[in-house]
């Protein structure tokens, strides 16, 4: 019986490679980091993590999930994907700034998903971060398969919520493309899928080609900045908000953070904590939790995908346009008209009859997920969302 199960694996898991997919990681493969914790003094959410080696099986080949709960039983689960350079390890342990914890502490069980990235140590060399050449989008739409296989074997749920911010909420899509029948509704956190007005299509291959003749195979969260030196600004300022400046232009070194991202990706794109709609402070201690490195080829892979109705050389967006899955979007208006309306028609199209959006004035990209009024207009709408939906 043995050798037939195997077989029966090993037949499976080439059909899957052969349409572009890889089996998902069973229940018995995911081994437990950390049992059951407290996730703070006086919370009533604990945290278990486990993780799961992935192919190919390199050094940085592998993911990790967190589960966030409280006692009882709980009225839903949700998946949650991160943006780029985030991940599912807790950098705010207060329910006002993390969307995990406020929802976990009222019913809605949580898992955050650690991505390969997580892995990459910030010292890594070039030729080790190399490895990031093949981690394209669908590699790690199939990381997500596995999760959500191992928070339903969990939580014994057929079907999942699925959460994600920014690049996360583009996965989010893409994995639903892929596994519909077992996602119970999206919940978008500032992140489009498909452009509504597509300037030209993007030739994915070429793309890909130029990137290989550069080498450049993961972006640096560090920017210009450099990595040592973001990190120390977001060190300086949790360790005190209000102390000196390394910048003599500003008086205190929570109000040079609060410039350097109010302008990061112009006026209160990136976040908006000089107009008061986030807290310095709290978006270091959001910050300085960052993946160092990020596989740069998902960035070509966005482009493509959302150029056009129907990518050729993906399945990520096969059923676009026919998603029967409730969608509930939030979207800042920061970034600029174009942005709210792409995560607008995304949502609209994606082929639910059941839409419904906010759009956040004052908010920048951040703030979504921290800022001072997140609580009010984003965590409490997404619960009640959630509630109503839940079977």
């Amino acid at each position: 019986m043995r050798m037939v199960k195997h077989g029966v694996k090993a037949v499976l898991a080439t059909i899957l490679l052969t349409l572009g997919l890889a089996a998902p990681a069973a229940a018995d493969d995911w081994s437990v980091v950390a049992e059951d914790h407290s996730v703070a003094e006086g919370s009533p959410v604990s945290e278990k993590v486990w993780t799961a080696a992935r192919p190919p099986g390199g050094a940085f080949d592998k993911v990790s999930l967190h589960r966030y709960r409280a006692a009882g039983e709980p009225v839903a689960t949700l998946l949650y994907l991160p943006g780029t350079n985030m991940n599912g390890a807790l950098a705010l342990t207060d329910e006002a700034h993390n969307l995990w914890l406020f929802l976990a502490a009222r019913g809605v069980e949580v898992f955050a998903l650690d991505y390969r990235t997580h892995a990459v140590p910030a010292d890594a060399s070039p030729d080790a971060l190399a490895a990031m050449k093949d981690w394209d989008s669908a590699v790690f739409v199939d990381d997500i398969r596995a999760a959500a296989a191992k928070a339903r074997a969990e939580s014994g749920r057929a079907k999942l919520f699925v959460a994600g911010f920014s690049r996360g909420a583009f996965l989010a899509y893409a994995y639903a493309n892929i596994e519909p029948e077992a996602v119970a509704g999206l919940v978008i956190l500032d992140g489009p899928f498909k452009a509504y007005a597509p300037k030209e299509r993007v030739d994915r291959a070429a793309a890909v080609a130029a990137l290989a003749a550069s080498g450049e195979w993961a972006s640096d969260v560090g920017g210009s900045r450099g990595w040592e030196a973001r990190q120390q600004l977001m060190r300086a300022v949790i360790a005190d908000p209000n102390g000196p400046a390394s910048d003599p232009a500003f008086k205190t070194i929570g109000a040079q953070l609060a410039h350097v991202l109010q302008t990061a990706w112009g006026p209160g794109a990136l976040a908006n904590p000089e107009g008061g709609a986030s807290d310095p402070a709290v978006l270091a201690r959001l910050l300085v939790g960052y993946d160092r490195y990020y596989p740069a080829v998902q960035d070509i892979d966005g482009k493509a995908i959302s150029s056009e109705a129907d990518a050729p050389d993906t399945a990520l967006d096969d059923r676009w346009g026919r998603l029967e899955i409730p969608v509930l979007l939030f979207a800042n208006t920061g970034m600029g008209a174009e942005w709210v309306l792409t995560a607008l028609y995304s949502a609209a199209h994606a082929g639910s009859k059941d839409v419904t959006f906010a759009v956040l004035e004052g908010y920048g990209h951040l703030d979504v997920l921290v800022g001072e009024r997140a609580a009010a207009d984003v965590f409490d709408p997404t619960l009640a969302w959630i509630r109503a939906r839940a079977q």
